[in-house]
């Protein structure tokens, strides 16, 4: 399975990252992106709260993530 991960990074550019495996919902698909690009695991409450603070630290916006299902 494939998805397309499209986000928006802080300085307003816009991303496109492809990834393998299920991101059928917000918070999936910030690991799925946080992992595709390596991000190191930050140190916070929650799981959701943590993948949000590093794709923060990494310049991207949080609440633009959104996946799309593209392959089985």
């Amino acid at each position: 399975m494939k998805a397309q991960i499209t986000f928006r990074k802080l300085d307003g550019s816009e991303g496109v990252a492809l990834v393998n495996g299920d991101a059928s919902d917000t918070v999936q698909a910030k690991r799925e992106l946080a992992s595709y690009l390596s991000l190191p695991a930050g140190e916070s409450a929650g799981p959701s709260q943590d993948v949000d603070d590093r794709l923060q630290l990494a310049g991207i916006d949080p609440r633009s993530v959104k996946a799309m299902h593209i392959s089985e």
